[in-house]
């Protein structure tokens, strides 16, 4: 009895003096034994071939013989018939690339005007900002807007609209009819900030600044006049840009960018200056023939 109460005791005085060592070991150990791996990410293997009463023995759930029972059989393969794969052969492809637009007729927009839904000020354009919030375009729009020439004879408004793209014959009836058209690039970031300023400046404090497009058929299409695009019709720097180093090559951006040493800085100078002092010299351009004599 004496023996127990003194290993209690013992024990006891281990643990009050160093509580949290002992913690940090059963901590430890109650780890350990609980480790195993997360739900689904293993799974057992199908083990064929292990009498009746497993329902996969003998022949391992594979049948009595035949294909199928000996080897594998490809997917595609349809029993030595013509395959679908051949008897309708793919034509064309999917441009993975392709941005579609929202289209808009301009027959919408007159019925608009003519039903006196487009609340236009004087002066004030039709963007698509402005076609979403009365209605003219409906649902998400992702990349931009078209306008197409559908109900061009009927169109009579003299108004400015700006989209993302237009149609040929559609920018002829508008012209026409004494308005203008701009197109203007938009990235996603910038026709949500376009369509949706309270949302960015709520959230973030600021807008985002529009980008210019970098692709070259995005430039070579906002550059033309005949797209009516917007480099081309604010006359844009970009334009300028590109026309400079089409002229001089890349070196021209390369100038503007690279710092100069001290040295070099040195340099210049002395040379300006040995520039601006004239020199006197007695020297003077000997022929040949002054040299024979």
């Amino acid at each position: 009895m004496l023996a127990k109460s003194a290993t209690k005791d013992i024990l006891f005085r281990g643990l009050f003096k160093s509580p949290v060592s002992t913690f940090q070991v059963c901590r430890y150990v109650s780890l350990l034994g609980q480790l195993k791996p997360s739900d689904g990410s293993t799974k057992s293997f199908k083990r064929l071939g292990r009498g009746p009463s497993s329902g996969l023995g003998k022949t391992s759930g594979r049948g009595q013989k035949g294909q199928k029972a000996r080897g594998k059989v490809k997917s595609w393969f349809e029993g030595g018939q013509t395959p679908i794969y051949k008897l309708f052969p793919k034509v064309g492809f999917t441009n993975a690339n392709a941005k579609p637009l929202k289209e808009l007729n301009l027959e919408r927009i007159q019925w608009f005007h003519d039903k006196n839904r487009l609340n236009l000020q004087p002066g004030e354009i039709l963007d698509i900002k402005k076609m979403r919030k009365i209605g003219l375009v409906t649902g998400p729009i992702k990349n931009g807007i078209k306008i197409l020439a559908s109900g061009k004879f009927h169109y009579s408004l003299p108004i400015s609209i700006e989209a993302s793209r237009a149609s040929a014959k559609a920018i002829e009836a508008i012209e026409r009819a004494g308005g203008k058209f701009t197109a203007r690039y938009y990235t996603p970031l910038g026709l949500r900030a376009h369509l949706n300023p309270e949302w960015f400046l709520k959230k973030r404090g600021r807008l985002p600044l529009q980008a210019r497009p970098t692709k070259r058929k995005d430039i070579d299409y906002y550059g033309k006049e005949e797209k009516r695009g917007y480099l081309i019709m604010e006359k844009d720097k970009l334009l300028k840009d590109i026309e400079n180093a089409q002229k001089n090559g890349s070196r021209h951006f390369l100038r503007q960018n690279v710092k100069k040493s001290s040295l070099e800085l040195e340099l210049e100078k002395l040379s300006s200056d040995h520039e601006s002092v004239p020199v006197i010299s007695r020297s003077k351009v000997m022929n040949v023939k002054d040299l024979e004599q």
